[in-house]
């Protein structure tokens, strides 16, 4: 999988600029116009690395320097004569202008130097049931009565597990921010309120009526299902082996039945490995299928033009509707990545290496092929027809 990288700045065009270069060198982007989308990328998942362009946003952004600057895992992009601000330590910057190829190496750079781990305080293990789930924090796993796993990032586990140690307890958002993400919540911060509403999608009945995690205004949100601590199975224990009476003596029933079950399961772990790899195969060719198209595709919309000679006629340049086509291609071949429904118009606009304005024209001239939409912040965003 590729490192990903969250680049966030208020400039849009320097957003563009540093995009565009970073999926060129090969990494994966995350884009954040405002603090507060920076901190719901940050509390879903992990990155890599942060690229903050402080100017223009303000108190905000320095605070948000300052916690990614924890975690040894910051670059600022500053004007030229610009001062670091009061608190931050760091030495990875990099001064406007720069060159790509300056980008490029920097971000290198700050990625191979070491990060400090923090000491935190291990928490008991946890094995509970609720509702008709089962939680284990040792395993990590919360499996449903059929005993399915449900699919939960970092962050939705550990709101999980927090509310499942403390049922019926009225949780702040101050407080479950530090379970995900070791600070206080901010004003404007509605990164929590996103995670609990995908985990109510995953556990609730109905999600547009939880009744699990219920909702206290001004208050926080409580956990009303009740929790039932289960008891570890312990590990069976090795019989001995009968002792030998003599050559001709035939073995214990038993013992041939056991080594029976023995052969069985390990057959079973064979194929349960083959498919394993069978599939992380197939995973990693489609990626790279369409990572290659993608590049294919960048190539032809990007080639230079050779300059005409006296004695050599130039090219004929391809028509603009050929152009427009070919974008039209590329950005098919990014709203083609499974792990999105949803891409924004920007995001699409620096895959495609054009203006958010004609991306968004390209994709409205498709209906039958692309929907379009807004976000709750208001960006344009699309996806295929067919999801």
């Amino acid at each position: 999988m590729k490192s990903r990288i969250l680049v966030v700045a208020d400039d849009a065009a320097l957003r563009a600029m540093l995009a565009r270069t970073l999926l060129q060198a090969g990494y994966a982007v995350e884009l954040a116009e405002s603090p507060r989308r920076a901190r719901e990328v940050l509390a879903d998942d992990t990155v890599m690395l942060g690229i903050l362009a402080l100017q223009g946003l303000g108190a905000a952004g320095a605070e948000l320097a300052g916690e990614i600057e924890k975690t040894g895992r910051l670059l600022l992009v500053m004007e030229s004569g610009e001062a670091l601000p009061q608190g931050l330590q760091t030495g990875a910057r990099l001064t406007r202008p720069f060159s790509e190829q300056d980008l490029v190496a920097r971000v290198k750079a700050a990625a191979s130097e070491p990060r400090p781990v923090a000491a935190a305080p291990r928490e008991a293990p946890l094995l509970a049931k609720f509702e008709s789930y089962t939680l284990d924090t040792d395993a990590r796993t919360c499996v449903d009565a059929k005993g399915k796993e449900l699919t939960l990032t970092r962050a939705e586990f550990s709101l999980l597990a927090a509310f499942v140690r403390q049922p019926g307890r009225v949780l702040s958002r101050d407080e479950l921010t530090y379970v995900v993400a070791g600070r206080g919540a901010e004003p404007e911060d509605r990164s929590v309120d996103v995670l609990i509403s995908r985990l109510r999608r995953k556990i609730e009945p109905d999600p547009k009526n939880p009744r699990i995690i219920v909702t206290l205004p001004g208050e926080g949100y409580r956990f009303t299902a009740k929790s039932e601590p289960v008891e570890r199975a312990k590990p069976a224990a090795v019989a001995p082996m009968p002792s030998v009476q003599g050559a001709t003596e035939p073995l214990d029933e038993s013992i041939a039945v056991g080594g029976r079950g023995m052969r069985a399961l390990w057959a079973g772990a064979a194929v349960l490995a083959v498919l394993a790899f069978a599939t992380i195969g197939w995973t990693t060719w489609k990626f790279r299928a369409v990572s290659k198209q993608v590049a294919e595709v960048a190539q032809a919309v990007t080639q230079p033009v050779t300059p005409p000679t006296p004695s050599v006629p130039a090219p004929p340049q391809p028509s603009q509707e050929v152009q427009r086509a070919v974008v039209f291609k590329r950005m098919i071949a990014a709203l083609q990545d499974d792990r999105y429904s949803w891409r924004t118009v920007e995001r699409l606009a620096i895959e495609a290496g054009v203006e958010e304005i004609e991306a968004h024209e390209i994709l409205a001239e498709h209906p039958d092929e692309i929907v379009l939409g807004k976000s709750h912040e208001g960006k344009l965003i699309a996806r295929l027809s067919v999801r």
